[in-house]
């Protein structure tokens, strides 16, 4: 049983790897040409749902960048309230220089 819940975790990790690495696939309605289907030389008009770029935003994509980006300047503020302490303790604590 523990085997099978590190296995799932893991294709879980792998997952939201990939969408984090490839957040877009192409567009299942035009099949990433961009075109509407059906679409001819004379009668050329872009794909509704992609827009004319040929992809679309992947399932969860979204959510894995929000969570990378939060993640990250979570630790920036904290590296920064690090940061403010130390300089703080400086000027509160100065170093004291001992005259011989």
């Amino acid at each position: 049983m523990a085997t099978l819940i590190l296995l799932g975790m893991a294709a879980f990790a792998v997952w939201a790897l990939s969408v984090y690495v490839y957040p877009f696939r192409p567009c299942r309605r035009c099949s990433g040409t961009g075109r509407k289907p059906g679409s001819t030389r004379r009668r050329f008009g872009p794909c509704n749902r992609c827009s004319g770029t040929g992809r679309t935003q992947r399932v969860g994509s979204r959510t894995a960048h929000r969570t990378v980006l939060s993640v990250r300047s979570e630790m920036a503020k904290e590296r920064q309230r690090k940061r403010d302490r130390k300089a703080t303790d400086r000027a509160t604590h100065p170093r004291r220089t001992e005259d011989h």
